[in-house]
């Protein structure tokens, strides 16, 4: 049976953005901080992040192994991103793109959560580090949010 609680993480980090990004008006969310980050712009890294994680698992599942994704310098992987998107459509390409990611946790293995190709990091720890990701990057946006 696959990790409850991370796969709890996962979820939750969607559900908190829904909450708490998606009620906000566009115009504040693209509104960059003194520090030169907007809402607008850590919501469009996360889709990044996660767009690269799911594929990565996917070609991880297949064998191939998960190159490191939590880069500066790579783009997503879809192409279907545009930068007139607004905020309420990263968080949604993000939901799609994490519903791909817990789809495919579910039905894997308890054997393939810990087990690595050619000694690559784990399943269960890439799942530790997009969590991390997630956290570090929910902790950016509320701060932004509460800075306003």
């Amino acid at each position: 049976m696959p990790d409850q609680e991370l796969i709890g993480g996962l979820i939750e980090t969607y559900r908190v953005l829904n909450n708490s990004v998606r009620t906000v008006p566009e115009e504040q969310l693209r509104t960059a901080a003194a520090g030169g980050s907007a809402v607008r712009d850590l919501m469009r890294r996360m889709r990044d992040d996660e767009l690269r994680f799911s594929q990565a698992l996917k070609e991880h599942i297949t064998g191939v192994p998960m190159p490191d994704i939590f880069s500066e310098n790579e783009l997503p992987t879809l192409g279907t991103e545009t930068a007139q998107d607004t905020t309420a459509m990263l968080i949604a390409q993000f939901g799609t793109a994490r519903e791909s990611t817990l789809a495919m946790l579910r039905d894997l293995p308890d054997t393939e959560w810990d087990g690595a190709v050619d000694g690559d990091k784990s399943i269960r720890t890439r799942v530790f580090e997009l969590l991390d990701n997630d956290r570090r990057q929910l902790d950016r946006i509320n701060s932004l949010l509460q800075s306003r």
